[in-house]
């Protein structure tokens, strides 16, 4: 028996509120930007190819923007998808932490690598089967409502875990400790990946007949012609104006970990204080943002990029002053890096699903990412070499700058929303 339209989306908002909380809990707790780097500065691989992870796990999100954007749109049913590529990240990292336990240096360092780019494709197909299962089965106000329940619930749930984790394996060595952490999040990706089988999906006749091509005879040269194409909209061009310069911004967060992870990933304290931080950042956020978000994604933005300004300005002046500072010092920055980041990614995602139109949802946001990707490999790559030749805080001080920019820039593109309704 199946659910009338009506139900439907009665049943499916729990559902994918609690599959997105068990996700959050899980994200948070093997967090790429956050524990992978911690483990890998940990086992000792060079401080390039810590910081030149960041560029990978793009790269296979860029592979998945470009080339798979289309199929993702076609397919009618998405859910079974997703819980799939919960299940294949959680996999990912069970490899990594297995090579990791050989202690051979170069292994490591291959297997790091492979991981992090099978989670950056991984995870970017998750995001656009995502995308429009949302714009599909959830309205917009309650889009609202889920997304920062999930970081709200999803965060507390994650401190909990993480002091428990830490309570229980605080006097073995690092290695087993970071496991520990991973391995629980691991059992979040299992559970998050069958939550959302209970999705009651209704699929869309009218893609398949809607498709100008079958999607096995589109041409190679199509992937690209479609994200050139977006460039004729009006509203992609003004979006991106915005967008490109947060791509910056939004490295906050993995060379906030790195310099974090440089200076105490011995202690034993160190990546449990990280992970906290991290997850008290998205606990925050969630009434925070929420009740800024109501009145205006342009305030959420501008405020996020001031914080990641400051807090990056205050963290480079005491390192170059040679101020001594314990592991607080840090797990304050990173706080404060991941309300911002935090704030400015729900804004801006919530903004790009008001201005893109149905039609173009999917296509706008793989070509959207496709870019930003491009532009965040190139410039994590080159960051990652600063880091490893000079030092993380010089790569900290080009975000704090590009950050003031990306302010100025949403504060002129990105109208609130009662001028937005005005101007409409």
């Amino acid at each position: 028996m199946t659910d009338s339209p009506a139900s439907a989306p009665k049943r499916n908002f729990p559902v994918l509120t609690g599959q997105s909380i068990l996700s959050q809990v899980a994200w948070t707790l093997g967090s790429p930007s956050i524990v992978l780097p911690f483990l890998a500065v940990s086992l000792e691989l060079p401080m390039f190819i810590a910081g030149a992870l960041v560029s990978i796990r793009m790269l296979g999100s860029m592979i998945s923007d470009v080339f798979l954007a289309q199929p993702i749109s076609a397919r009618q049913q998405k859910k079974r998808g997703i819980a799939l590529t919960e299940v294949g990240v959680g996999a990912c990292l069970v490899l990594a932490v297995i090579v990791a336990a050989t202690g051979v240096v170069p292994a490591i360092a291959v297997a790091f690598v492979a991981a992090f780019f099978m989670i950056g494709l991984i995870e970017e197909i998750q995001s656009l089967m995502y995308t429009d299962l949302l714009g599909d089965h959830v309205q917009s106000k309650s889009r609202m409502i889920m997304h920062y329940l999930q970081l709200g619930v999803g965060g507390l749930g994650a401190i909990g875990l993480a002091l428990l984790v830490h309570e229980i394996t605080k006097e073995n060595p690092p290695f087993s400790r970071h496991t520990a952490v991973i391995a629980v999040s691991v059992t979040f990706f299992v559970l998050s990946g069958l939550s959302i089988l209970a999705l009651s999906e209704i699929a869309r006749d009218t893609e398949a007949k809607d498709a100008p091509h079958p999607i096995g005879n589109r041409k190679f040269s199509e992937n690209f012609t479609d994200i050139v194409a977006m460039f004729d909209e009006a509203w992609f061009r003004r979006y991106m104006v915005m967008r490109l310069p947060l791509v910056v911004v939004s490295l906050s967060v993995p060379f906030f970990a790195l310099i974090a992870a440089e200076a105490h990933h011995a202690s034993a304290k160190g990546l449990t204080a990280m992970i906290i931080s991290s997850a008290s950042g998205y606990l925050v956020s969630a009434p925070l943002w929420q009740m800024v978000n109501m009145k205006s994604h342009r305030a959420v933005m501008v405020i996020g990029n001031l914080m990641v300004a400051a807090t990056g300005a205050v963290l480079v002046t005491v390192h170059f002053l040679g101020v001594d500072h314990a592991v607080h010092l840090h797990a304050i920055a990173l706080f404060i890096v991941t309300v911002a980041v935090t704030g400015i990614s729900g804004a801006r995602q919530l903004y790009f699903l008001d201005v893109a139109p149905k039609d173009q949802r999917v296509k706008g946001a793989a070509a959207v990412k496709s870019i930003c990707r491009i532009t965040a490999v190139i410039l994590s790559a080159v960051l990652a070499g600063v880091a490893h030749m000079h030092e993380v805080a010089w790569a900290i001080i080009f975000i704090v700058l590009v950050s003031l920019f990306a302010a100025v820039t949403c504060y002129r593109v990105v109208l609130p929303k009662s001028q937005k309704a005005a101007a409409s």
